[in-house]
C-alpha cells in the first residue's frame, strides 16, 4: 500500500518589511524573522543555525532567525521598520519589537504594545523624518521614540480636527505619502470628489483638501525629487486610462474643475462673551503674485498671475445669513456689498505696451478696510476667486467693546 508523505499547507504572509539585515513576515499572529540575509537563499530561513538538539552547539545566535507570537493581535496589516525595531500594526493595537540597545538580534529583544488604536487603512502609513503617522479607525496617530529609545504613540487630532476625521477620513481608505521638501504630510481618499488632509509637520497644522472633479480618482502619491506626484485615472464604460497629475497649477482646477479655496476663522470673542463688540479698522496682507500686465479690458488690466480675496463678517455664531448678521455678499449671502480685499494696483500708471513687466517695487499687497455690524462675537470668511490666486500671508484687526473690560 503506497503511503503519501504528509503535506503542511502554509499561508502567505499579510505584509512585511525589511529592516537591519533581514526579512519580518506577518501571518496570522506570527512574526518570522529571516536570519541575516547574505545570499537569496537566506530570505526564507525563519530559524537558527545549530541544530537546537545538538549537544555540543545547540546555542541561538545573534544573526540567528526565528518567530515572534502576538497572542492578543487580530488581523496584522502592516509592518513598518523604525528606529531599533519594527512596528507591528494590526486591527485592534500597534505593537514594537525593538532592541533597546540598538539593532536587531535573536538573541535580544522586547515586545511592547505601544497603543490600543488600530490602524484603519495600511495606505495611510506615513513616515515623516524620525516620526510616524498613521490612520486609526477614530483618529489620526503619532508614533515617536521617547527618552527611554521605546516608542510612544499620541493622538494628535483629538483636540484639533477630531470631528472633522470621524466625519469625512475614517474608515474610507486613505492613501498617504511624506513630502520631504515641504515637511508635510499629505493623504487622499481614492475615489473621485475624494477628500484629503495636509499635515504641516513644522507647525503641527491641518489644511482639509477636497478633490473637486467628479471624473477622476486620485491614487497612491509618490515623491521624486521633493516633488509630489499623484496617479490618477479616468474610467468609463469600456477602458480605464491612467496619468500622472501634480496637485499645482496655474489656474487652480481640478482635472478642469474649479477648484474652491476659502479660509474660516475661529470666533473671536476678546474673552468676554457678554460683551458686544465692533471693528474700527482692519488691515490684511498679501503676498503680490502679478508680474506682467499682458491686456484690458472690461474696464480692467489682464495679469498673467492673478490674485484675488473676497471677504465676509459673521457676527455672533450665526450659522446663516438668514438674520443678517453677515456683511460682505459671498456665495449670493450676506447684506451691503461684495469686499474685495486684493488690489494689485497700489500705484497708478499706464503702460506703454503689452505685454508689460509689472514691476512697482512691491512684494506685499496690503488693504485698510472697515467692517460694519457688531455682536458677542465675530468670524471671518477670506475666499479665492475662480481661477485666481489667494495667498494671504495674515491680517489685524482692532476692536472696540461696549461695557467694561
Amino acid at each position: 500500500m503506497a503511503v503519501d508523505s504528509p503535506k503542511k499547507n502554509f499561508k502567505n504572509p499579510t505584509s512585511c518589511a525589511s529592516a537591519f539585515g533581514r526579512f519580518f513576515y506577518a501571518v496570522d499572529s506570527m512574526v518570522y524573522f529571516t536570519q541575516i540575509v547574505e545570499t537569496d537563499s537566506d530570505v526564507g530561513r525563519c530559524y537558527q543555525q545549530n541544530d537546537p538538539t545538538s549537544s555540543e552547539f545547540p546555542d541561538l545566535l545573534d544573526t540567528d532567525g526565528g518567530v515572534i507570537e502576538l497572542e492578543d493581535t487580530q488581523r496584522i496589516k502592516a509592518m513598518q521598520s523604525y528606529s531599533s525595531g519594527v512596528l507591528i500594526f494590526a486591527g485592534n493595537g500597534v505593537w514594537y519589537i525593538y532592541n533597546p540597545d540598538g539593532g536587531f538580534k535573536a538573541t535580544s529583544f522586547n515586545v511592547e504594545k505601544i497603543t490600543d488604536r488600530g490602524i484603519d487603512s495600511a495606505k495611510s502609513i506615513v513616515v515623516a523624518d524620525n516620526n510616524i503617522y498613521y490612520f486609526s479607525n477614530n483618529a489620526i496617530m503619532q508614533i515617536a521614540v521617547n527618552q527611554f529609545n521605546t516608542a510612544d504613540a499620541t493622538d494628535i487630532t483629538e483636540t484639533s480636527i477630531r470631528s472633522y476625521y470621524l466625519s469625512t477620513l475614517a474608515g474610507e481608505g486613505a492613501q498617504g505619502v511624506y513630502n520631504s521638501g515641504t515637511k508635510q504630510c499629505e493623504w487622499w481618499l481614492p475615489k473621485t470628489q475624494g477628500a484629503g488632509l495636509v499635515l504641516d509637520t513644522t507647525v503641527g497644522a491641518f489644511y482639509p483638501q477636497k478633490q473637486s472633479s467628479a471624473s477622476y480618482k486620485l491614487r497612491m502619491p509618490f515623491t521624486i525629487a521633493n516633488a509630489l506626484y499623484y496617479p490618477s485615472s479616468l474610467q468609463t464604460d469600456t477602458n480605464v486610462t491612467y496619468s500622472f497629475s501634480s496637485r499645482v497649477n496655474r489656474v487652480f482646477k481640478d482635472f478642469g474643475t474649479d477648484q474652491e479655496a476659502y479660509l474660516v476663522t475661529g470666533y473671536e470673542t476678546l474673552g468676554k462673551f457678554s460683551n458686544k463688540k465692533a471693528v474700527s479698522q482692519a488691515k490684511v496682507f498679501f503676498r503680490k503674485t502679478e508680474t506682467t500686465i499682458t491686456g484690458y479690458e472690461a474696464d480692467s488690466y489682464v495679469f498673467d498671475y492673478p490674485s484675488a480675496c473676497l471677504f465676509q463678517a459673521r457676527w455672533d455664531f450665526d450659522k446663516s445669513a438668514a438674520y443678517g448678521k453677515y456683511t460682505g455678499i459671498l456665495n449670493g449671502e450676506g447684506r451691503g456689498k461684495a469686499m474685495q480685499l486684493y488690489k494689485p494696483m497700489q500705484r497708478g500708471f499706464i503702460p506703454d505696451d503689452y505685454p508689460y513687466t509689472f514691476d512697482t517695487g512691491e512684494s506685499l499687497i496690503s488693504k485698510k478696510f472697515n467692517i460694519r455690524g457688531n455682536g458677542d462675537a465675530v468670524q471671518f470668511v477670506f475666499q479665492a476667486e475662480p481661477e485666481k490666486d489667494m495667498q494671504l500671508l495674515g491680517y489685524s484687526v482692532g476692536y472696540t467693546m461696549r461695557g467694561r473690560m
